[in-house]
Parts: C-alpha cells; structure tokens; sequence
C-alpha cells in the first residue's frame, strides 16, 4: 500500500479596512509564528491595481496599520 499524503489546509481568514464610515475594503490575513516562536499576522488587501500589506504582532494592531494604509493609497497620498 502507497502512503498518501494527506491534505494539508491552510486557513485564511478575511479581514476589512476601512476609509470611512461608508467604504472599505477586503482582504485576507494569516497567521503564523516567525523563526523566534512569536506569533505574528500578515495581511494583504488589494485597492484598486495595487496591494496593500502589512505585518503585525496581534490583529488589532494590524487592523490600524492597514486603515491607515488604504486611506492612504485610496487617496493618493503615497
């Protein structure tokens, strides 16, 4: 009998930016440990033609590194 290999899932979870009250944006983060064991959260989110991404240590901080990111492409100010 062939040992098969089993299916590996990887989870991705959705996340939102937002601009202001009436327009955000969607995008997906993982979790994962770096190389010293500590946990960190990378997110990526597309606005228009480009991406957006950040790393953070928790989500939350993550969260306002990417509100201010996209307000800061939506409104052409990098």
């Amino acid at each position: 009998m062939k040992d098969r290999k089993k299916d590996r899932f990887e989870i991705t979870e959705l996340f939102m930016a937002q601009v202001n009250k009436d327009l955000c944006f969607y995008g997906t983060i993982k979790r994962f440990t770096d190389s010293d064991g500590n946990p960190t959260v990378f997110g990526r989110i597309k606005v228009g033609d480009v991406y957006v991404c950040a790393q953070a240590a928790d989500q939350f901080e993550l969260g306002i590194k990417l509100d201010q990111l996209v307000t800061m492409v939506y409104y052409g100010l990098i």
